[in-house]
């Protein structure tokens, strides 16, 4: 059986690629993931991969990179620096061509091999600001 290091390894390429192929075999098929994008928990592989074609649409370039995970027992909390250009629209913002980087801190939950829980949290504050969306706190 895969270590859960081994399954974020071939997780990142499947979130750095969009490739379903590569993620169906880790990623089952009733897994339940929080993102900022629901307010409900949303359910399946077909919901995830809805959700990864809408950052890879507005940001076709944008890429992830483990900066460093802890895992134990049947969790693992993963640390991503996420980068990419905004060049489509996000979430109602208009394509702005700003290039953003920010982190994002992940909780996952494993079993038989598979991703069964996600509880992602993107900085989504430092987005808003590198797009222009928000203005930081004290400038005006």
């Amino acid at each position: 059986m895969a270590t859960n290091r081994e399954i974020m390894a071939q997780f990142l390429r499947f979130i750095n690629t969009g490739d379903a192929a590569l993620g169906c075999p880790i990623i089952d098929e009733h897994v339940v993931f929080h993102a900022p994008t629901s307010p409900q928990p949303m359910h399946g592989f077909e919901s995830y991969m809805a959700v990864l074609a809408m950052m890879r649409s507005a940001m076709p370039d944008i890429q992830w990179k483990i900066e460093e995970d802890i895992s134990e027992g049947n969790r693992i909390f993963v640390r991503y620096t996420m980068e990419g250009t905004q060049m489509h629209p996000l979430m109602g913002m208009p394509a702005t061509g700003k290039r953003i980087c920010v982190t994002a801190m992940n909780v996952y939950e494993i079993a038989n091999g598979k991703i069964i829980r996600e509880h992602g949290l993107p900085d989504m504050f430092t987005l808003l600001v590198q797009l222009g969306a928000i203005q930081p706190p004290g400038q005006a």
